[in-house]
């Protein structure tokens, strides 16, 4: 799984975190942006975006009890990524658009 790839690199790149891909919990739902919470993806950024995403969602507890979180965004119809997030402690970390707006 791609997303589960980019996660686990992502948090070591990134924050030096190790992750066990075995502890890692996912799951995907699709949402409308007008039920995305604004500090997850801000109005600025949902500019150009469908009118509903598909989220790839990891979470993962690393040895100091930090809980992560990792979300990919993508297009509903053709599956192809928009944002990337990572949540520590619930509060934004990264965020990264994929794909310019158009």
């Amino acid at each position: 799984m791609k997303e589960l790839d980019w996660f686990v690199q992502t948090l070591e790149d990134e924050f030096q975190v190790v992750a066990d891909r075995n502890r890692i919990s996912f799951e995907g739902n699709e949402l409308f942006l007008d039920e995305i919470d604004e500090s997850l993806i801000p109005s600025e950024m949902a500019t150009g975006l469908p009118e509903s995403l598909l989220f790839e969602t990891m979470l993962f507890e690393d040895h100091h009890g930090t809980e992560w979180i990792g979300v990919i965004a993508s297009h509903p119809d053709s599956r192809e990524w928009l944002l990337q997030i990572i949540l520590k402690e619930s509060e934004p970390v990264l965020r990264k658009m994929i794909k310019p707006l158009e």
